[in-house]
């Protein structure tokens, strides 16, 4: 069956992608049915729609192309403000194996412990793990009146690339597609009201995470580090990123900070000590909680069961609540001093 990255790959040789919004693949009886809306001055409409039902046509297996014209001049994503979402919040790292993904997930589930009502956009095209970390493998969003809706699981709502495609297939996008996912996943989403959307950025300070943070407005950020030098260097990466483009940043989590042995008490710092101590000085951030090495954290991971929720009264688990309390006060704090800014340096 034709799939999205298809489609945006046809449309990409006709025109500029950010033309095209809402695209939705569905199986009829005699084979498969695309609808996209097209944005365009009403001069060139024409013209377009004909060079897309073309190029979408040919298409293997597509019979049918529905094209929703939308003449108008469209608001720039850069602007808009989700009018339904209080709070959108980025977690991020310099590089991959730092537990950012766990970090986001065990947040989200905390928050909404905490009562709020809570989403989590699985913004890792590349890498996505949080249908693994929340079972949510089988899982598939639906779309109804032109919107995707998002599944939800232990009391928070999740859209994740990984829940469209097919079970380790690899995302091979340049950047203008990942360009368009994220404005698709953030504006063509029926999230509901929120009053904390929180995305798990894809690792690192390239075309993907630029793509998502302009996209959206975000109320601040968080970097997620281990206490070793070498993921110090690159979550300061990650923390002038957030500073170059004005995002706000939330503070940093200092994940696997300690060892916990569960018969004597005593404390080991597998991975050295200080790190999360170091950025807090240097860059001038909030070092927000330390999360311990815990084998049932890992576990948790592993069978999709975040352990907030399936065991919350172990130390992790209220390392994460407390960790929620403080996110929530800090984005109230940065909302009533100032309107987040977007623009580039």
């Amino acid at each position: 069956m034709v799939k999205l990255e298809d489609v945006y790959a046809a449309l990409k040789e006709v025109m500029d992608l950010r033309k095209v919004r809402n695209v939705l693949i569905s199986k009829t009886d005699k084979g498969v049915k695309v609808k996209f809306t097209l944005i365009a001055p009403a001069d060139q409409m024409e013209e377009l729609k004909r060079k897309a039902a073309q190029a979408v046509g040919a298409l293997e297996g597509v019979v049918e192309v529905e094209i929703v014209e939308q003449p108008q001049q469209p608001v720039s994503p850069k602007l808009r403000k989700h009018p339904d979402i209080k709070h959108i919040i980025a977690v991020t790292s310099g590089k991959g194996g730092v537990g950012k993904s766990t970090v986001a997930a065990n947040l989200a589930v905390a928050l909404a412990a905490k009562n709020f009502k809570v989403g989590l956009l699985d913004g890792d095209i590349y890498g996505p793990s949080i249908p693994k970390m929340l079972g949510l493998e089988g899982m598939v969003p639906y779309a109804e009146k032109g919107k995707i809706i998002p599944v939800e699981r232990f009391g928070i709502k999740v859209l994740s690339i990984g829940l469209l495609i097919e079970e380790d297939t690899p995302v091979i996008w340049r950047g203008p597609l990942v360009h368009k996912a994220y404005e698709q996943f953030y504006f063509d989403v029926n999230w509901g009201e929120l009053d904390f959307l929180i995305v798990d950025f894809p690792p690192g300070t390239g075309d993907p995470q630029i793509s998502a943070a302009q996209l959206m407005k975000l109320r601040g950020g968080i970097a997620v580090t281990t206490p070793q030098d070498v993921s110090i260097s690159d979550v300061k990466k990650a923390i002038n990123m957030f500073k170059k483009m004005e995002i706000p940043v939330i503070g940093v989590v200092e994940n696997m900070s300690y060892f916990r042995c569960p018969k004597c008490g005593e404390i080991t710092r597998i991975f050295g000590e200080g790190g999360g101590k170091k950025i807090e000085q240097v860059m001038n951030v909030e070092l927000l909680a330390q999360i311990p090495l815990d084998p049932d954290l890992v576990k948790s991971g592993d069978i999709g069961m975040p352990i907030v929720f399936s065991k919350p009264n172990s130390e992790a688990a209220k390392v994460y609540l407390e960790l929620a309390e403080k996110v929530a006060k800090k984005c109230e704090s940065i909302a009533e001093q100032a309107p987040v800014s977007l623009k580039m340096a």
